[in-house]
Parts: structure tokens; C-alpha cells; sequence
């Protein structure tokens, strides 16, 4: 048997991890979270690692208008801040607007998708990383 990894269900293998409670969003308020989970490589695997972190953006009352967006910056990776205009990257000062879209600065997209669910009351998403400073949305395997 497999050993439980963190933010997975028992039993679960499919990248699944819960990195919130539905009741902790609010409405119009993004909330970061850290998304915990087991880094392996060619030799290792090292548990409760953070894996990345992404921002959840609750739209309304059902879980349907949930939506999870990566904190990294898809110009060259540093941690995407949240303002009271929307989102921004410190490091080089690109600007995004409430919902991610790319508003100014050198960041060559808008903030990068991840999926999201509600699952018995805890928010779930699928972990990516995507290839940094292109146009193109690239999912990195790995």
C-alpha cells in the first residue's frame, strides 16, 4: 500500500489536493493558498513540500463560481501579490485586474488557470506549472 500523501484523500492518486475549506472564501474576496503535496524526482520523493500557490476566487453562492488562478508570474515566476484594484507582480510590476486578465506590464499572459473543485466542503485543485514568459499557455510535465 501506498503511503496517504498530504491534501489527498485516502486512496486518491489523480493530483487532486485540498488547500481550503468552502466556508473560508468569500465572496468577491480572493484568498491565497499554499498547495501542500509530495515533490518527487528521478530518486527521491519528499513529502509535505509546497508544490506552488494559487489565489481562489469565489463568484457567488454555489461552488459552480469557484476559480482558482496560479501566484506565479507567467513573466519569470515570482509570487503575484493581490491589491484592491486586482493582482499584481511585484518584481516587474505587471498588472492584472480582479479576474487574472493581463491589464500592463511585461508579463506575457494573464494569470494561468488551475483547476478547481468543491468536493464535501473542501476546496480542491489539480496542481500545474506552466512554461514562463511566452504568449502561449504550455503546461509543464514534471
Amino acid at each position: 500500500n501506498a503511503p496517504r500523501l498530504p491534501g489527498r484523500p485516502p486512496g486518491s492518486d489523480d493530483g487532486w489536493r485540498t488547500v481550503a475549506r468552502w466556508e473560508q472564501l468569500a465572496v468577491g474576496t480572493p484568498l491565497q493558498a499554499h498547495v501542500i503535496g509530495a515533490e518527487v524526482d528521478a530518486w527521491n520523493v519528499s513529502p509535505d513540500r509546497r508544490l506552488g500557490t494559487v489565489w481562489l476566487l469565489r463568484g457567488g453562492d454555489g461552488p459552480e463560481t469557484l476559480r482558482a488562478l496560479s501566484a506565479v508570474c507567467p513573466h519569470l515566476g515570482c509570487l503575484i501579490d493581490h491589491t484592491e484594484r486586482g493582482f499584481v507582480c511585484p518584481c516587474h510590476n505587471s498588472d492584472f485586474s480582479a479576474r487574472g486578465a493581463a491589464l500592463r506590464g511585461p508579463s506575457p499572459r494573464s494569470m494561468d488557470p488551475i483547476e478547481a473543485r468543491v468536493r464535501d466542503g473542501r476546496v480542491e485543485v489539480r496542481w500545474a506549472r506552466f512554461r514562463l514568459g511566452g504568449a502561449e499557455r504550455i503546461r509543464e510535465e514534471g
